[in-house]
C-alpha cells in the first residue's frame, strides 16, 4: 500500500532539485511531452523557410539596383550617416546577448537567463530606433526616396529589413514576457532559439547591405 506524503494528498509538491533554482514545476523547466522535438524540428524548418524567402527578396532588390545602376549615369554615391555604424554595433551587441542568454538557458543556468535577453533586447531596439534617425537625418540632408537611384535603393533595402527586424523583435519581446514571468517551457525555450537564429541571420543581411553601400554603392 503506498504510503501518503504531503504530494500525493494535494499539498505542495516536492522541490525537484533538477529543476532550476529547484523549482517545482511551474512550466519554466523545459520538460514536455514527448511530441515537442517535433514541434521543436517543424520550428526551427519554418523559420528556414522564412530565411531562404527573405534572401530571395534581397537577392531580387539586389539584381534590380546592379542592372538600375548599369543602365544610368545618373548614380552618385550616397553619403551615409555616421548613426549607421552605432546601430550596426548594437545589432551585434543584441545578437551576442540573446545568443549567450540561449546558451545559458540550454547549460541550466537560468539565473543568467533573464539579464542577458532582456539586455539583449534593448540593445535590439536601439538599433531599430537609431534606424530611424538615420532617415531622418538622410531627409534633412535633402535625400530622399524619389531622388538619387542609389539613395531610393537604400530606402527600400533599409526599410525591408527594417520589416524584418520588427518582426523578430515581437519574437524577442515574446519571449521576454514568458522569461519575466518564469514561463518558458517548452515552448518558449523553442522560441528563444528560433528567435536568435533569426536574429543572426539580420545581422548577416545588414553587414551585407552596409557593405555594399560602403564598397559599391
Amino acid at each position: 500500500m503506498p504510503s501518503l506524503t504531503q504530494s500525493n494528498i494535494g499539498g505542495t509538491p516536492p522541490i525537484d532539485p533538477e529543476l532550476p533554482f529547484g523549482g517545482r514545476g511551474d512550466g519554466d523547466s523545459g520538460r514536455g511531452s514527448p511530441n515537442d522535438g517535433s514541434t521543436r524540428a517543424a520550428s526551427m524548418t519554418a523559420m528556414v523557410v522564412v530565411m531562404c524567402a527573405s534572401v530571395m527578396t534581397f537577392g531580387a532588390l539586389l539584381s534590380a539596383m546592379v542592372i538600375r545602376r548599369g543602365l544610368s549615369h545618373d548614380w552618385h554615391k550616397l553619403p551615409l550617416p555616421k548613426i549607421l555604424w552605432y546601430n550596426t554595433v548594437a545589432l551585434i551587441l543584441s545578437s551576442i546577448l540573446l545568443d549567450l542568454a540561449r546558451r545559458m538557458l540550454r547549460k541550466n543556468k537560468r539565473r543568467y537567463f533573464n539579464p542577458l535577453w532582456t539586455a539583449g533586447t534593448v540593445f535590439g531596439t536601439l538599433f531599430l530606433v537609431g534606424q530611424f534617425v538615420a532617415w531622418e537625418q538622410l531627409a534633412v540632408g535633402g535625400f530622399y526616396l524619389a531622388g538619387n537611384p542609389s539613395s531610393a535603393f537604400f530606402y527600400v533595402m533599409t526599410w525591408a529589413h527594417a520589416a524584418h527586424v520588427v518582426g523578430a523583435l515581437l519574437a524577442v519581446y515574446y519571449v521576454e514576457f514568458l522569461a519575466l514571468k518564469y514561463e518558458l517551457g517548452t515552448r518558449g525555450r523553442t522560441w528563444v532559439s528560433a528567435s536568435t537564429l533569426f536574429w543572426h541571420f539580420l545581422d548577416l543581411m545588414w553587414l551585407g547591405i552596409l557593405a555594399l553601400f560602403v564598397f559599391w554603392a
